[in-house]
């Protein structure tokens, strides 16, 4: 999985412009007020063919009485725990502080990579002052200016550097050959995560209990079925921020963040007494914009009186709450009767077929052109929209790009049509799907 980098300092030294300014977008609100980052905010980062999740914390301050600034120093502590690299962001036009120092004892004690960073250098005089931070330990000092981009480039040569190549794995993720089929289990608290990979493995391999939270990190279980190689990752339940009360809970969003960032097919188990939450929709939304495909499992069905007509209940609301997947493919099962199981492994080789599948260039030219003279695009400034081809470019997830004469202005519902045409016309039931638009000259220029 991806190593974790995370930028800590005390408030308002520039951490969440330096996380801008790394992703080259406005991800995270900028003030000069301290306190304005208060949870944790995750992203992805990519250096060369290096990749990372990268994340912005509040400022840590030990030993305040505000309770408001306990709980961001609490958040902070917790992503330094699950950080694999910490930058130690510094502020270099106000010095050395007595907070400066303290946070400097905790990092090192971390026993992590520690890159010390000092924002605000613009000027000589700042850079020259920077010499004081060398007496919190630092061994080398990086240099720059989050908000005017000065120094950043040595920063990312200094993390590309701490960060590993890809392994064979991830380098052949996006490739169909191969031959490990990787599996998140996710889902709410004590909905049976751990309890279905017992029962798969035949053995009490994992802690479970009835009590939410026992698993805190994410496990890796291989496991071969019929000759198919299978990664599971159990992970723990996930949570909104606002019910993460406890420090070793906020780590586990991290972890379940990072597993479904890993695998291609994400199962998705939910309380069938419970019935489909909006944290569950969440949790959809998360893995299919990630581009994940995603098997809904149903768990529990043995505590139902009715459990076919239940079952097929949940299936018609879960068809009209989600967006983009259509006809989802949806288990029922009870994990402790063993009721339902056999079904899963069929389920997921159907899937993973579905994820990695191509279409021919010549059909999908046929299907377009049918398509577009079914229902054509509105014009745009009083001209067509022209389609020369589309191809797929990618499978796992399939995706698409369609060539045309103006790739601005194309309406979103165009863009739903299409895709809707895709996954019903070539049955990408269960996956989703991605549609790029590519302007192109005419044959004629």
């Amino acid at each position: 999985m991806k190593k974790c980098v995370v930028i800590v300092g005390r408030p308002n030294v520039g951490k969440s412009t330096l996380f801008n300014r790394l992703l080259k977008e406005r991800r995270a609100i900028v003030a000069d007020t301290p306190g304005v980052t208060r949870d944790r905010l995750f992203a992805e980062l990519e250096i060369g063919e290096r990749k990372c999740l990268l994340v912005d914390t509040g400022g840590l301050v030990f030993g305040s009485e505000n309770e408001f600034q306990r709980d961001i120093g609490r958040q902070t502590l917790a992503a330094v725990d699950e950080a694999d690299i910490i930058i130690f962001l510094l502020d270099g036009q106000a010095g050395v502080c007595a907070e400066d120092e303290e946070l400097a004892r905790y990092l090192r004690r971390s026993g992590k990579p520690l890159l010390w960073v000092v924002n605000k250098c613009e000027s000589p005089k700042v850079r020259q002052a920077s010499v004081d931070f060398y007496a919190l330990g630092a061994d080398e000092l990086i240099l720059l200016s989050a908000e005017h981009g000065e120094g950043i480039g040595a920063l990312k040569e200094m993390l590309h550097g701490c960060l590993p190549a890809p392994s064979p794995v991830e380098k052949n993720e996006e490739e169909d050959g191969d031959d490990v089929i990787r599996v998140s289990v996710v889902g709410k608290p004590n909905v049976g995560k751990s309890s279905l990979l017992n029962c798969l493995l035949g053995s009490e391999r994992l802690t479970i209990s009835e009590r939410p939270g026992t698993t805190v990190d994410a496990v890796s279980v291989p496991l071969t079925y019929r000759g198919r190689k299978y990664l599971f990752f159990d992970t723990a339940g996930l949570r909104r921020r606002s019910r993460v009360r406890e420090e070793v809970e906020s780590l586990s969003n991290v972890a379940t963040l990072r597993a479904i960032d890993f695998a291609q097919i994400v199962i998705l188990m939910i309380d069938a007494g419970t019935g489909i939450t909006d944290q569950d929709l969440r949790i959809s939304a998360l893995a299919h914009e990630k581009g994940k495909a995603v098997l809904y499992v149903f768990n529990k069905i043995d505590c139902l009186t009715d459990g076919r007509r239940v079952l097929k209940s949940l299936q018609r609301d879960l068809e009209e709450k989600l967006l983009g997947i259509k006809k989802p493919v949806v288990l029922g099962m009870s994990v402790k009767l063993r009721r339902g199981v056999k079904k899963l492994f069929p389920a997921l080789e159907n899937l993973a077929a579905v994820f990695s599948r191509r279409i021919g260039t010549g059909e999908l030219n046929r299907w377009l052109a049918a398509v577009v003279e079914a229902h054509q695009h509105p014009l745009i400034n009083r001209r067509p929209l022209k389609f020369y081809f589309i191809t797929q470019v990618r499978s796992s997830p399939p995706t698409f790009v369609i060539f045309v004469n103006r790739s601005k202005g194309i309406i979103d519902s165009y863009i739903r049509y299409l895709e809707n045409r895709l996954l019903h016309d070539f049955e990408f039931y269960g996956v989703p799907v991605k549609i790029y638009f590519r302007k192109r000259d005419g044959r004629s220029k």
